[in-house]
């Protein structure tokens, strides 16, 4: 844990010495101003940060047969009934319950998994996935892959040239 923020999580101290001077201006901008409840879900489980914003999902996605909260359409009514009076509309408490109806604006991966942020080229620092590091743009079987975590999002298809 970052000991001057407290909310950046680490591996390790190699891990945390490889990210201070990314997240020293993130560090400092947290401490003059209160991050957005997302933040402290942003970090995953490779060390790496998502840089966009969780996004609730609240459209349909016929090609999954998903509705809103990205559940089966059968669902999404009695889900969102839940959502506005269980939870009172409140984001993050719902995240907490159902991580799966939120998407990173970043990279469009569902927000309930919890590995690195395949931005191809728009992050702070360089793609991890293996097709940045190949050298090699996204195939269309998943740059054109009609998942509602990837609708409606601009995602650049890569190579990150700094991978």
């Amino acid at each position: 844990r970052c000991s001057k923020c407290k909310l950046a999580f680490y591996c390790g101290s190699a891990c945390q010495k490889k990210d201070w001077k990314a997240h020293k201006k993130v560090c400092d901008d947290l401490i003059t101003s209160p991050p957005p409840w997302y933040y402290k879900h942003s970090w995953n489980r490779d060390c790496g940060r998502h840089e966009g914003e969780l996004e609730l999902i609240t459209w349909d996605c016929r090609a999954e047969g998903t509705g809103w909260g990205h559940c089966c359409r059968e669902e999404s009514a009695s889900l969102k009934r839940k959502f506005e009076n269980q939870f009172d509309g409140n984001l993050e408490r719902f995240y907490n319950y159902w991580p799966q109806a939120f998407r990173w604006k970043c990279c469009g991966m569902d927000a309930s998994m919890d590995s690195g942020c395949d931005h191809h080229g728009t992050g702070s620092k360089p793609c991890t996935c293996d097709f940045c590091r190949g050298g090699k743009p996204l195939p269309d079987r998943i740059y054109k892959d009609p998942s509602a975590s990837r609708m409606g999002l601009a995602l650049p298809r890569g190579p990150d040239p700094r991978s």
